[in-house]
């Protein structure tokens, strides 16, 4: 059976108020907890065989850190523009 799963990024800096939306990096909470989503990922069975990600660097970030505790480093990741959310005007 086919599984999806929703992921949303970590929390998302905010220490740099001219940024844009798009460049916005995690915060320190947000480092922390990516991990920990990986982990639950994992003890979910939740092992994801191709990802769609939004090219955000709060998005890249947050799978760079949450990928090897759910035990899916090295899968393959497809960036997606049109997932990105508020930053294109969606």
């Amino acid at each position: 059976m086919l599984t999806v799963a929703l992921l949303r990024h970590a929390k998302s800096s905010w220490d740099a108020p001219g940024l844009d939306d798009f460049s916005r990096p995690l915060a320190p909470r947000g480092r922390a907890a990516a991990p920990v989503m990986g982990r639950e990922m994992a003890r979910l069975g939740l092992k994801p065989q191709t990802i769609l990600c939004s090219p955000a660097a709060r998005t890249r970030e947050t799978l760079a850190l949450a990928l090897p505790d759910a035990g899916a480093k090295g899968r393959a990741v497809l960036f997606v523009e049109d997932l990105a959310g508020s930053y294109t005007g969606v």
